[in-house]
């Protein structure tokens, strides 16, 4: 169930690496359930304590290639309580899908207001459930300093400090570009330079505070 309370469903994808044992097993779960009912040998042993189990779980038999916009929400606000934000990175392999969701949400949201055929249907009341979760209709290529900063509070809950790795790929690639920047624009700042980013006393004691560290090869 760690799955599921990651994602908030339980339709593990198979093409996922970190999942894919996971998403094949399920898989084979719901063969060995169809032969069941059709009165086969199932390739799995399933027993009836077994199939009520998974369905008290919502585990579904049947899986849609299409989830549902309560299914893909639910998988949103996962992603925002682990990480703090909606900017969901098309390009990071676990998050791939749910990426691609939102930017179809952005994209069907501009043509809505145009007038124009959406690629997904949005009725009123999922623009105002996304609104009033904070979700953004478009997304600017520079977030603030309050956005990342509580970004990377959620990296550190996480990992329990604020050292982003410099090499860091995937999911916190563009979170240690930033942390990589902030270090360069201190050491600037401390020579009396002009930093790349604008950093306030205010933004550097709030870090320090929070034990981000300003040496640029701080190790883990």
């Amino acid at each position: 169930m760690g799955f599921k309370q990651k994602f908030g469903h339980c339709n593990v994808p198979r093409r996922t690496a970190e999942y894919q044992s996971l998403g094949i097993w399920c898989s084979h779960l719901r063969t060995s359930y169809k032969q069941f009912q059709n009165g086969e040998t199932p390739s799995n042993k399933l027993t009836p304590e077994n199939m009520q189990q998974l369905e008290d779980a919502s585990f579904k038999w049947s899986v849609s290639t299409a989830r549902t916009f309560d299914e893909r929400y639910a998988e949103l606000m996962k992603y925002k309580e682990m990480v703090g934000h909606f900017n969901v990175p098309r390009r990071s392999v676990e998050y791939q899908s749910l990426g691609r969701w939102c930017s179809h949400l952005r994209t069907s949201y501009k043509r809505t207001q145009k007038g124009q055929t959406p690629n997904i249907i949005l009725t009123p009341e999922n623009m105002q459930q996304l609104e009033d979760a904070g979700f953004k209709w478009s997304l600017s290529t520079s977030r603030t300093f309050d956005e990342r900063y509580a970004e990377l509070m959620k990296y550190k809950e996480k990992v329990g400090h604020c050292n982003v790795p410099k090499g860091e790929s995937g999911e916190y690639q563009s979170l240690a570009k930033w942390c990589d920047n902030l270090k360069t624009s201190y050491k600037k700042i401390q020579k009396g330079e002009t930093p790349h980013h604008k950093l306030t006393q205010e933004h550097m004691q709030q870090l320090e505070d929070a034990g981000f560290k300003w040496g640029l090869h701080q190790s883990t």
